[in-house]
């Protein structure tokens, strides 16, 4: 197939810091703390079935009310754990970025055309930049709920901070490959195994025609600005070849992470007050003291200056000096004890003796 280098603008983007603190909610949306960054997941319907093939290639177009258009961060899919090569519990992925905008080949071409395409960047690297590359062991496949009949973990997500451009010392294009342009733009990604008996799972596109938008299972932006996925076409062998022939419209399956600042959170309004009162005492007494629910158990032995509008119920006890050092209770019965300790009355010598004291 002929291919010739597209026109298409390269808007200029700055790259993302990748010394990220990663924190799953719901095991959906991602926070990065370090920068206040969330990333927002494209998750695919779950598929029934899949089909096994080594690579797939296919575009992200932002949404018309995007003014900004997302930046990719990871992609997470599903990998056949039946194509590990035998004696070996690791394979290798590559993703790799469109230099241009735009879709990977013409649109309007047709399936086994045999006229040259306008453009079709399919199987020449130099109009690709690496992404992303790395490791996967056997124990790193995980279930997950893009795909419904699988028994055994096959899903890998790729490390957020394994996800940027592969570039040459000094090398700089001025375009961010990761970057989708804005206003309903698109981006287009090339995803594949090694060696080539390692394989995705991917999904038969039924109905669904070439770089047509997927259906979604949510997630992704609330606002309706989240970007979609579009039908692609599964490759045979790595690396991807330049026949047309070769290539067959499959539907990625799994997520596309991509970055969204994070909203602020609004102050928490308490419902109820606090289950404990403070222990610090303040500097300044309050300005009226505080009522009390109930009388208190005993009665006062400080005499108030203005009487009280609501009287006890047991006489307040009061105690005077006398000259003699003693202390009389008033109030109480005119009597004395014996030394048995019953209670005798005075008699009236006594009485005044007391009174003359």
């Amino acid at each position: 197939s002929s291919s010739s280098t597209s026109s298409s603008s390269t808007s200029s983007s700055s790259t993302s810091s990748f010394t990220r603190s990663i924190i799953y909610a719901n095991g959906q949306i991602v926070v990065d703390n370090s920068t206040s960054t969330c990333h927002l997941p494209l998750r695919t319907l779950p598929a029934q079935s899949t089909t096994s093939s080594n690579g797939i290639l296919f575009s992200i177009r932002s949404s018309p009310d995007d003014p900004i258009g997302p930046t990719i961060t990871s992609f997470g899919f599903h990998v056949d754990p039946n194509g590990f090569p035998r004696g070996n519990d690791t394979v290798r992925y590559e993703v790799h970025g469109l230099n241009y905008e735009g879709y990977y080949a013409d649109p309007t071409r047709q399936e086994f055309q045999l006229e040259p395409l306008s453009y079709d960047y399919r199987g020449d690297f130099v109009h690709w930049t690496k992404v992303s590359s790395g490791i996967i062991a056997r124990s790193d496949l995980k279930l997950d709920s893009t795909t419904v009949t699988v028994v055994e973990g096959d899903y890998f997500q790729i490390p957020f901070g394994e996800f940027r451009e592969f570039r040459s010392e000094g090398e700089d294009t001025g375009v961010d490959v990761t970057r989708v342009p804005p206003g309903g733009g698109s981006r287009s990604f090339y995803l594949t195994l090694v060696p080539t008996i390692a394989a995705f799972q991917y999904r038969e596109p039924g109905e669904w025609k070439l770089n047509e938008a997927i259906p979604l299972a949510g997630d992704g932006d609330d606002d309706g600005t989240a970007p979609s996925i579009l039908l692609g076409e599964g490759t045979v062998e790595y690396p991807f070849p330049d026949t047309p022939f070769l290539y067959a419209p499959k539907a990625f399956v799994g997520r596309v992470f991509y970055e969204r600042p994070c909203p602020s959170h609004a102050p928490s309004a308490s419902s109820a007050p606090s289950g404990r009162p403070t222990t610090t005492s303040s500097e300044r007494p309050s300005g009226r003291p505080s009522g009390s629910s109930g009388p208190s158990g005993m009665p006062s032995r400080v005499l108030s200056a203005v009487p009280s509008g609501n009287p006890s119920e047991t006489p307040t006890e009061l105690v005077v000096p006398v000259s003699s050092g003693l202390n009389l209770a008033l109030g109480l019965g005119e009597c004395e004890e014996e030394n048995d300790g019953e209670e005798v009355e005075l008699s009236e010598a006594e009485m005044r003796a007391v009174e003359g004291a």
